[in-house]
């Protein structure tokens, strides 16, 4: 557990303190165990994943502002000032996408590199357009749990008790199981009291996220930058990729047969794509 002014987070760590710092980030509805399997194939780094608020066995804050996606942004770097981290590699997957790209567009100095795993580009507007269009063809089927958990208090009326369906129901991967072990993990971390409502407050702020993304849209991200997309994925389709040249002074994507939760799906190739992009071998 780490202390900070913003709260109490677990994190996860792993390998050597004395390895270049990779801080990665989880998404719903993970936690940072996620990234349990890929640790050993990320030799030569030193992995910090946290439970971001809400999630895991940190805070459970039940304000809702509290989860706008550049409020988690602020959290990290309190992890990371606690941790007396000052210069870090950064990656996330899903929110834990979105969070991170939130922090390169606030301070950009402290991250060396940035890795995005199926999260939608926020400063892309080409892209969220492209795939738009595909997705209103669809009614937004594969989207339904977003809306669900907006409506306020209905999730808590549904869901409470049935925590282990619901996490199952979404997390099963498309070209390998997700391990027992982490659906172990994120059911027990899914049960902790609260959980329904702090999971639900990612996408009761979602509104207020995509009215402050319009503003960056324009912004090019000069980090040098990684997209490691599972490209099995029907929630993050290909179409949000169209355009993210034109988002980074420095990009490179990285295609894996997976689906949307592409770290646990695979963790080998994930974590060789890191390695190489972050530390070249």
């Amino acid at each position: 557990m780490i202390r900070t002014e913003r709260g109490e987070f677990n994190v996860h760590l792993y390998g050597d303190p004395a390895h270049p710092p990779f801080i990665a980030l989880h998404g719903w509805p993970q936690t940072g165990y996620c990234w349990h399997h890929t640790a050993q194939h990320l030799e030569g780094l030193y992995l910090v994943a946290p439970d971001f608020r809400g999630m895991g066995d940190s805070n459970r804050a039940l304000e809702v502002e509290r989860y706008e996606k550049h409020e988690l942004a602020k959290d990290i770097f309190a992890i990371a000032d606690a941790m007396n981290i000052n210069s870090f590699y950064l990656a996330g997957h899903d929110w834990g996408g979105a969070i991170v790209q939130e922090m390169v567009m606030v301070i950009p100095d402290r991250i060396r590199k940035l890795i995005v795993l199926n999260m939608i580009i926020i400063n892309n507007a080409i892209g969220m357009t492209k795939a738009s269009e595909i997705m209103i063809g669809q009614m937004y089927r594969s989207s339904w749990y977003q809306f669900f958990q907006s409506i306020p208090k209905f999730p808590e009326a549904l869901l409470a008790g049935k925590e282990d369906v619901w996490v199952r129901f979404f997390s099963r991967g498309i070209s390998n199981p997700i391990p027992e072990d982490a659906l172990r993990e994120y059911t027990r971390c899914y049960q902790i009291p609260n959980t329904i409502t702090t999971a639900a407050n990612l996408y009761r702020t979602f509104k207020k996220d995509r009215e402050r993304w319009a503003t960056y849209q324009g912004n090019v991200i000069d980090i040098p930058t990684k997209i490691i997309h599972g490209d099995l994925d029907p929630v993050i389709i290909p179409e949000y990729l169209e355009g993210v040249d034109q988002c980074f002074s420095e990009v490179e994507i990285s295609h894996i047969s997976a689906g949307h939760f592409v770290i646990d799906e695979q963790p080998q190739l994930v974590g060789e794509e890191i390695r190489k992009f972050l530390i070249g071998s």
